[in-house]
């Protein structure tokens, strides 16, 4: 345990008290008192006094979200496409007889670097094997100019190898390889030490292993649609887009018009049905998305993509996707987000909200802050709406938590009531954590919490 105290003259200070301990609560003596510090948290005390904020017993309060689809891009007509160019040595300005470290050559103007060489086959051969090491963040492999797979690393381990079989013709062969890196790190240790991109490749032909690490590479910073800037509304030219083709080539481009849903409920777009990239609304980024990258549980780390208000117009707003792999637009939707119910989980030991330290008062030339002693549970529903019904509500030792929860041993008997009386109707409300507010202790001696579970409607 620590404490980390700043004083000027002798009547100002502030303390943080820092409990290292992950498992265990400890008790310690600072200036005089005694503090309980939950394990692995930080307690502020703005007055070396009193405890103002614990960083493992906050006060805020557990929504539910519902999400409501407004539109569907299902339609093969509301749909443009571009298929990207896959570059070959030919093409290439920037060559080197060695592979060039990613982030030092693109010099964090694009997230792509296509590295691609050419060599020569006597005979036809499709039982090559082409093997690449990487060290991400992903790759996508093409020979003579047709995809043949991708492969991407992890969070804990970058390094990763790609391994296909390489259909070989007679005569040239290119290969075109493409890094990708999903952002660039900006942080953490030896950070002037990090390295991206491809580190070796190699082509078993046969009997025979050829290793082009140190071969003649060509290279190409960036996508074509972003050399053309296809995500600006003014980029947009006729001669660069053809019809939907349905046809889920990897590194392809497609665009839409929407317009927006009604009401100030938050917007988000639905991309459970594309695999790896970047969207845009209107000119500017929502983000990049990788649904098909997987938790330990199978699921997609994320589906939906925010869209703020600020970014669309009422109607006409333009929609342009960078899928990677081999997604399918006809199965993304615009949806509005909404928050249908709020929760809170409170304890008697809990420090009272930030807010609660309001107000100066002026004693003998100094300024005291006045503070709320009671920690308290607080409840809102998004704007326009209010508190509904109140689904379960315990003072007491509730047990569970915000998704489930139960009456436990100690219970006071009002106390849907006393909840109910504070804030059905409210867009907002404020339950006090006190035995006083729920009319008696129902269990002395025994530590307390409430937890309060409401409908926003």
């Amino acid at each position: 345990q620590e404490a980390f105290a700043f004083e000027r003259n002798s009547d100002e200070c502030a303390a943080f008290l820092v409990n290292h301990d992950g498992r265990s609560n400890a008790t310690v003596h600072f200036k005089g008192s005694s503090y309980k510090l939950p394990p692995k948290s930080i307690s502020i005390l703005p007055d070396c006094k009193t405890v103002a904020f614990n960083t493992a017993q906050v006060s805020t309060q557990y929504g539910t979200r519902l999400a409501t689809r407004r539109h569907k891009f299902d339609s093969i007509e509301q749909w443009k496409e571009y298929k990207e160019y896959i570059p070959s040595f030919d093409k290439s300005s920037l060559r080197a007889n060695m592979l060039l470290e990613h982030m030092n050559t693109t010099k964090d103007s694009s997230d792509y670097l296509w590295y691609t060489f050419r060599f020569h086959q006597n005979s036809s051969d499709a039982h090559s094997v082409l093997t690449v090491n990487s060290l991400g963040h992903n790759l996508h492999a093409f020979v003579n100019g047709e995809f043949i797979g991708s492969a991407h690393g992890s969070h804990d381990n970058k390094s990763f190898t790609l391994q296909r079989s390489l259909p070989l013709k007679r005569g040239t062969n290119y290969v075109s390889l493409l890094s990708v890196m999903t952002g660039l790190p900006d942080a953490g240790a030896y950070l002037e030490r990090r390295v991206a991109g491809l580190r070796r490749v190699t082509i078993q032909r046969q009997h025979e292993l050829h290793d082009f690490t140190t071969y003649l590479w060509g290279y190409k910073v960036g996508l074509s649609g972003e050399n053309i800037q296809l995500h600006r509304n003014n980029a947009s030219v006729k001669a660069y887009w053809s019809r939907y083709a349905s046809s889920s080539q990897p590194l392809t481009w497609y665009k839409s018009i929407f317009d927006a849903p009604a009401g100030n409920d938050p917007v988000a777009l639905n991309l459970a049905s594309m695999g790896k990239g970047e969207a845009w609304v209107n000119g500017r980024s929502i983000g990049r998305y990788w649904v098909s990258f997987l938790d330990s549980d199978g699921n997609p780390y994320q589906t939906w993509n925010h869209i703020p208000r600020s970014f669309l117009q009422p109607s006409g707003n333009l929609l342009v996707i960078l899928e990677e792999e081999r997604g399918n637009p006809l199965g993304i939707s615009l949806g509005t987000m909404s928050i249908t119910k709020v929760c809170g989980h409170v304890s008697i030991s809990h420090p009272p909200p930030v807010i609660s330290w309001q107000g100066e008062n002026r004693i003998n030339g100094t300024r005291k802050r006045k503070y709320g002693r009671r920690p308290n549970v607080q409840l809102r529903c998004p704007r326009g709406r209010k508190i509904s019904s109140v689904l379960f509500s315990s003072f007491g030792t509730p047990s569970g938590d915000c998704e489930t929860y139960a009456i436990g041993s100690c219970h006071a008997s009002n106390s849907r009531a006393t909840v109910e009386k504070a804030c059905l109707g409210k867009e907002r409300c404020s339950i006090p954590v006190s035995s006083k507010n729920f009319k008696g202790d129902p269990c002395p001696g025994i530590a307390k919490s409430l937890l309060v579970d409401a409908k926003c409607a």
